[in-house]
């Protein structure tokens, strides 16, 4: 397997909110430069970062994460806000983010402590639940947020979904969308 290829889990987005997300991009993408913007089809909220995963823990782990999620009901989220990770000034991701919701949480435990069950040696940071969508700001003046929610005016306007299924990626480096689906298993 190729080492630059790794597995996560992440709650799948319907195409509609993708469309949403890039929709706001488009408004966005001229007056705030990022290196890469991602392509539509690779927005997602990561659950359980995998790395690279060899063939029986990535079985075991899906095994795992279907049990784990065999009971568990579709919800609604409402994309809220966007934010960044990194330098104020010059922030490496801007990501889009949705409005608390405990029931995600939940499932983002329940993925994690079953791909933690199955072998895998998982990142402890706290759960932040976003989708990014650019990486990497190479704007000549300092980046602002303020600005760039205006510019995207999410205040007045805003876009629920309902979450249904969780799915398996596999990255593919350099490839536009980077992301395939591997297995996805659906919330009742």
């Amino acid at each position: 397997m190729n080492s630059n290829t790794h597995f996560f889990f992440a709650l799948t987005l319907p195409d509609e909110t993708k469309e949403y997300i890039y929709e706001i991009t488009e408004q966005i993408r001229t007056e705030f430069p990022f290196k890469k913007w991602l392509h539509k089809e690779d927005y997602h909220i990561t659950l359980a970062f995998l790395g690279n995963a060899p063939d029986d823990l990535k079985k075991k782990s899906i095994q795992l994460v279907e049990e784990a999620l065999s009971e568990e009901g579709s919800f609604p989220l409402t994309l809220f806000q966007i934010g960044t990770f990194g330098s104020k000034d010059f922030p490496k991701i801007l990501w889009s983010g949705t409005a608390v919701q405990e029931r995600l949480f939940e499932i983002q435990r329940n993925v994690y402590n079953a791909c933690l069950e199955a072998g895998f040696s998982l990142d402890k940071k706290l759960f932040k639940p976003h989708i990014t969508i650019a990486r990497k700001y190479i704007g000549e003046r300092p980046f602002s947020i303020e600005e760039l929610q205006e510019k995207a005016g999410l205040a007045s306007r805003g876009h629920s979904f309902t979450a249904s299924a969780v799915t398996l990626y596999q990255t593919h480096i350099g490839s536009s969308p980077s992301y395939e689906a591997i297995f996805t298993t659906p919330l009742k």
